[in-house]
């Protein structure tokens, strides 16, 4: 069974996406704390005064992501920003840099493993770089 990964069913496979991959797995009790903090972002994130309809996770122990339904509202360079400044924020608190573009994420054998970029990648990886959701899951 494919993980749902707690995204809403009226998000669509067009939604805005935001990869932030960590250059080491997560434990358990991170995992648990980083949901929380993204949960809790989520739920007050705002762009011009207007509730975005957003949610947030840890996917495969390894990335922060921020997926946010854009039909109603988009999000806007300030709100953007507030992405930034949280996910800074956790890794610093957890130690970690999610900010090394050059982190990815390929799938080898059903599983997901850190690797770094390379142009020239044949299987399906997740990066800074995806865009849509249906690319991530």
């Amino acid at each position: 069974m494919q993980p749902t990964y707690n995204i809403p069913a009226h998000f669509g496979p067009n939604c805005r996406v935001w990869v932030f991959i960590g250059a080491r797995p997560l434990d358990a009790t991170e995992i648990q704390w980083a949901n929380e903090q993204l949960s809790s972002f989520t739920a007050t994130w705002q762009t011009h005064g207007k509730a975005m309809n957003a949610t947030g996770f840890v996917f495969e122990k390894h990335a922060l992501v921020i997926v946010a339904n854009e039909e109603g509202v988009q999000a806007s360079g300030c709100s953007m920003d507030k992405i930034n400044h949280l996910v800074r924020q956790m890794g610093s608190e957890l130690g970690i840099d999610f900010f090394a573009r050059m982190n990815t994420l390929v799938k080898e054998n059903e599983q997901w493993e850190l690797a770094k970029f390379d142009p020239t990648e044949s299987r399906h990886f997740v990066s800074a770089s995806t865009k849509l959701l249906g690319e991530l899951i």
